[in-house]
């Protein structure tokens, strides 16, 4: 149990220190077209979002094409994280090799059993399995961003320093999310409600994620 612990932990990571909690947003311009998300210069695509929520649904059997606007929004905000922390990495000179990763990766399924204890551990998370090896990379850089902000502070300490960071850098990038899928709530590294003046969103035509939105 205490391994399963671990790597959801990691699967987690900032969102780990995100606190749940419902916060109203008003409009706000759209990302780049074809972005489900803008961070600056980064953008989070739209086949990016479709690929990963349809895969966590393929392996659970559901079906893709058919998701619920909870699983995409938190798809969307572990995507969002991601870009945040990577952005912050690179800006603060934490490098993460693919060796690392494979080190991770072959610690964590050995504490808990197996590949596919593990890939049921992310599936849980909603993080499907070409998705993995992002979050290993993720949880890496955590360790490394808070190693160098908070380099006295305990490891709870030195992730809300970097959930502290990415909530800045959010801010300084203009993040933002597509409004078909909600706002972005910057302060809590998460996406909020769809936004209040959204009456009618429409979504590309073929898109399998367009039946989550609601109209009206």
């Amino acid at each position: 149990m205490k391994a399963r612990g671990r790597v959801n932990r990691m699967a987690g990571a900032v969102l780990a220190a995100v606190a749940l909690v419902a916060v109203a947003s008003g409009c706000a311009s759209a990302p780049n077209a074809g972005a489900a998300a803008t961070l600056g210069s980064r953008d989070v695509p739209n086949d990016t979002l479709t690929t990963q929520v349809d895969e966590v649904l393929e392996a659970r059997g559901t079906g893709a094409g058919a998701p619920d606007a909870a699983l995409v929004a938190d798809v969307l905000q572990r995507l969002v994280i991601t870009a945040l922390v990577d952005e912050g990495a690179v800006r603060n000179g934490v490098v993460v090799t693919q060796g690392q990763i494979d080190q991770a990766i072959s610690e964590a399924e050995a504490q808990l059993g197996g590949a596919d204890q593990l890939l049921q551990v992310f599936l849980d998370s909603n993080v499907p399995a070409s998705a993995i090896s992002d979050q290993f990379r993720l949880s890496l850089q955590v360790d490394g961003l808070g190693a160098l902000l908070a380099p006295d502070a305990d490891d709870q300490g030195r992730q809300q320093a970097v959930f502290t960071y990415a909530v800045d850098l959010s801010k300084q990038l203009d993040t933002r999310v597509s409004p078909r899928y909600g706002t972005w709530v910057p302060d809590e590294l998460q996406v909020g409600p769809l936004p209040t003046d959204l009456s009618s969103p429409q979504a590309p035509q073929g898109d399998p994620l367009a039946d989550v939105i609601p109209s009206g």
